[in-house]
């Protein structure tokens, strides 16, 4: 009898502990964390801003670019570089936020594959027809395309001639505002989506941890963007998967050569969105407050604390690179290879430790193109 009656209270404790937790793992390791704060700020003061200043930007470069190819100059190109340019430094604010309208856009993929692929652009603009939004177009468009678009030759002058006397010129012109059109139409979409759509109150809503959750998407992507830099905006070029041997052409922006650029801010942004901090310097919650609450250490420090630290050491190193990317990787290769160990020791802390500590699960696959 004894042996029954401890086996009673034992289920009646497990069905009190059940009734107490989600089954989907909702609650989280904490359940007392205001995650809806935490969501309320991420939403209202990094997601929806960002994607503002993004399309901004975007609505710039393509008026930039009609008026350069309307009116080809030199002094034309030089404005529609400098709005390509701010456009693709506001990407890098955003490219984190690979889910709800972003994904359904497949923003990232449209946006950003890069090495570009010359060849193809080039065939295009032959043939005078094709559809961007074919595969076969995929690394034949969006910011990469423009960078061979706007830069790929030696000279200003020699840019514009493509423009204006050069035989295609005229299948160039509208392929140039074919690639920004489509840029502009889907950043629109993605605004749209968060800023007059339902997006925004379905990632409030998803307060929970489990997968799908608003918190397992930012962790999720916050890892995604980290690999991505690491192994496309730093690895590959400097040869991490090619036995050691650089490959200068497979920067990000390897035509302007603006990759450290990029990558500085890109790295800025990531670092924002894990303090949850707004472009107007307003520190809310966000994912490191929530690791405090939770009590995560790392060695003889918080976390959260061990992350910021991290994300400021690899930007120290990529401060020292000198040049141009695609120019260290061959002759500063130790400076580059320091910004990767650096990146490495960032993507432990933030796909180990933080997704253990918080109980998301990593969903995301790091083989993907960007």
């Amino acid at each position: 009898m004894m042996k029954i009656k401890q086996y009673s209270l034992s289920a009646l404790a497990c069905l009190a502990l059940l009734a107490s937790c989600n089954s989907d793992n909702e609650s989280g390791p904490s359940s007392d964390y205001d995650r809806q704060a935490m969501l309320n700020n991420y939403a209202d003061n990094l997601i929806v801003p960002g994607y503002q200043a993004f399309n901004k930007e975007v609505g710039e470069m393509t008026t930039a670019i009609s008026v350069f190819t309307t009116t080809p100059s030199v002094t034309t190109l030089a404005d529609a570089r400098k709005e390509y340019q701010e456009a693709y430094l506001a990407w890098q604010d955003v490219s984190v936020y690979e889910f709800g309208p972003a994904d359904e856009q497949m923003l990232r993929n449209n946006l950003n594959i890069y090495p570009t692929t010359t060849t193809q652009i080039e065939s295009n603009i032959t043939a005078g027809t094709y559809d961007l939004k074919a595969s076969t177009n995929l690394s034949a468009k969006g910011f990469p395309a423009l960078d061979y678009l706007l830069y790929g030759q030696a000279s200003e002058a020699a840019v514009v001639d493509q423009y204006t006397t050069a035989a295609s010129a005229a299948n160039r012109k509208k392929y140039l505002q074919d690639v920004a059109a489509l840029i502009k139409q889907q950043t629109e979409a993605t605004y749209t989506g968060w800023s007059t759509g339902t997006a925004t109150k379905t990632f409030k809503e998803a307060a929970g941890t489990a997968v799908g959750s608003s918190a397992g998407n930012l962790v999720n992507q916050l890892n995604s963007d980290i690999d991505i830099t690491k192994r496309y905006k730093v690895g590959i070029p400097a040869g991490k998967t090619n036995a050691g041997t650089p490959l200068p052409d497979k920067v990000e922006a390897y035509y302007s050569g603006t990759s450290l650029a990029l990558l500085e801010r890109n790295l800025k942004a990531q670092k924002a969105i894990f303090l949850g901090q707004s472009a107007t310097g307003v520190n809310g919650p966000g994912l490191d407050d929530y690791l405090d609450h939770v009590g995560a250490k790392y060695n003889n420090q918080t976390l959260s604390a061990a992350i910021a630290q991290q994300y400021d050491a690899t930007l120290a190193a990529v401060a020292a690179v000198q040049g141009p990317l695609s120019q260290a990787v061959t002759s500063n290769p130790q400076a580059v290879s320091k910004v990767y160990e650096e990146l490495q020791k960032l993507i432990i802390l933030t796909k180990t430790d933080m997704p253990a500590a918080l109980g998301v699960t990593i969903t995301y696959t790091d083989n993907d193109g960007d």
